[in-house]
């Protein structure tokens, strides 16, 4: 899949799941809607896709192939809920890396 064909454009909602870190809590983040911010080409399994990072989770990017075959399973999880970090700053949680 090229830039141009994907569904989804700079701007544009998709579900992001959520994450929950045992070693390093302070980069949880609350899974939901969240606002695409950047699109570029990347390799995943060998082949080239498209891969997004979004506004509420900057640094991270996420193969855009495997987000849209999750959508539906996410809307019927999430809802309307915005995605949002959601840090864990116990120090138990965040020595371990």
């Amino acid at each position: 899949m090229k830039i141009d064909e994907m569904r989804h454009k700079v701007g544009d909602d998709i579900y992001i799941q959520g994450a929950m870190y045992t070693g390093h809590g302070k980069d949880d983040f609350a899974g939901g809607l969240c606002k695409i911010s950047e699109i570029r080409m990347g390799v995943s399994a060998g082949e080239r896709v498209p891969f997004v990072e979004v506004e509420e989770r900057p640094g991270y990017q996420y193969n855009y192939l495997m987000l849209l075959d999750k959508q539906d399973e996410m809307r019927e999880t999430y809802g309307t809920q915005r995605g949002h970090a959601d840090p864990d700053l116990r120090p138990e949680f965040n020595e371990g890396w």
